[in-house]
C-alpha cells in the first residue's frame, strides 16, 4: 500500500526532486500550502530554496507557521532542508534580521570567504558530514550512514544551534563550521540536499520516513 508524506509548498522549494525521490520510496506525495492539510498530515517536509527573508514572509502570509507549530505540537514529524532547516532557526541575518519559526534555537549567518585554500561562496558540491560516534549510536536519522559521508551543498548562509546537543553533524567548508544536521524531539534539520545526494540522502529520507 503506497503511503503519502505533505511537502509543504511555499514557493521556495525544490519539490520536483524531492517529489521524484519519494516516489521511489513508494511514498505519494501531498504538495500543499493549506494550513489545515499541514496540521492534519502525518509527516511533513519543509524544503527550501532562494532567500531567508522570502521564505519567512511566504510562509506567514499563509499562517504556515503557525499550522507547523500546531502539527508539532501533536508529536508528529517535521524535516526541514537546506532553507527549509534554516528556517526552523530563532533568527538570520540574511540581508537584514529576522526572527524564524523558532523551532530550535539558533541563527544563520552569512557563509565566510578563505583566500588562503581559495573556497568560493555559495557553497556548491559535495562535502563531508562530520557525526560525533555519540551521535551515531542515539540517532536514527543517522542509521546506515556512515561517518563522514558526503552530502549536496547548494547554500551562501550557515546556521548554528545554541545548544551543541542539538547540531548532530556538522561540516567544515574553509574557516566555516557549520550544523549540518540538526535534532530537537520530532524535528530534523539538514543543511545539504538529501534528494541531490545519491544513495546516502536517500538513506536519510528512509530513516526520517520510518520515525
Amino acid at each position: 500500500m503506497t503511503k503519502k508524506i505533505t511537502i509543504v509548498d511555499y514557493k521556495c522549494g525544490n519539490i520536483f526532486s524531492l517529489k521524484n525521490i519519494l516516489k521511489k520510496l513508494d511514498y505519494d506525495t501531498d504538495i500543499t500550502d493549506d494550513p489545515e492539510k499541514i496540521i492534519k498530515a502525518s509527516k511533513v517536509i519543509l524544503p527550501g530554496v532562494g532567500s531567508f527573508p522570502t521564505g519567512i514572509n511566504n510562509l506567514k502570509k499563509k499562517n504556515i507557521d503557525q499550522a507547523l507549530k500546531i502539527f508539532l505540537s501533536k508529536g508528529n514529524y517535521l524535516m526541514g532542508i537546506c532553507l527549509g532547516m534554516q528556517l526552523l532557526l530563532s533568527k538570520s541575518y540574511e540581508f537584514e534580521e529576522n526572527n524564524g519559526l523558532g523551532i530550535i534555537d539558533g541563527e544563520v549567518t552569512k557563509l565566510k570567504n578563505d583566500d588562503i585554500i581559495q573556497i568560493k561562496v555559495p557553497h556548491v558540491g559535495w562535502s563531508k558530514v562530520k557525526v560525533s560516534s555519540e551521535n551515531h549510536s542515539k540517532n536514527k536519522i543517522l542509521n546506515d550512514i556512515k561517518n563522514q559521508s558526503y552530502f549536496y551543498y547548494i547554500h551562501s548562509f550557515k546556521a548554528e544551534t545554541k545548544n551543541p546537543a542539538e547540531t548532530i553533524a556538522f561540516t567544515s567548508y574553509g574557516v566555516n563550521n557549520f550544523s549540518s544536521i540538526i535534532e530537537k524531539d520530532n524535528v530534523v534539520g539538514c543543511q545539504f540536499h538529501p534528494e541531490k545526494s545519491g544513495i546516502k540522502g536517500e538513506s536519510l529520507i528512509k530513516n526520517f520516513l520510518k520515525l
